[in-house]
């Protein structure tokens, strides 16, 4: 709350995205996922792991999609290969190009951007009234 955004800069550009496994094919959307993660609770007695070095973020997006029947795996980095050593169903990870998560067979889906980011500076609200600070602007 006491910083502003003084630039954003035209490079650095990434999202956050929730990514399946190619061969999933029944999920589209987050409301697909929702219909498959009760079939998953239900065949397997547990509901599906996400892995995610951003918790809170996922679990934000997640219920705010209805997606209820999850559970977030915390990651300590190398998150696209939890699908594939079996340490989870699925991920949110962050993507410039997806060749990463297309390397691992995982594929976004459909409106799975949690969000999107660039790189920007921040500067505090106190000196943002300096005019020399606002003559780079």
């Amino acid at each position: 709350k006491n910083v502003k955004i003084f630039k954003k800069l035209n490079f650095g550009f990434a999202d956050l995205v929730v990514a399946i496994p190619k061969d999933w094919l029944d999920v589209q959307n987050m409301a697909d996922l929702e219909e498959v993660s009760f079939e998953f609770r239900e065949k397997y007695g547990r509901r599906m792991r996400v892995a995610t070095k951003y918790p809170n973020l996922t679990e934000s997006f997640f219920l705010s999609k209805g997606v209820s029947q999850f559970r977030v795996v915390p990651s300590l980095g190398a998150t696209e290969s939890y699908p594939f050593t079996g340490s989870s169903e699925l991920i949110t990870d962050i993507t410039s190009t997806g060749s990463t998560l297309k390397a691992n067979n995982l594929r976004i889906i459909n409106d799975g951007t949690i969000l999107k980011s660039s790189a920007c500076i921040f500067i505090s609200k106190k000196i943002a009234k300096n005019k020399f600070l606002n003559s780079l602007e």
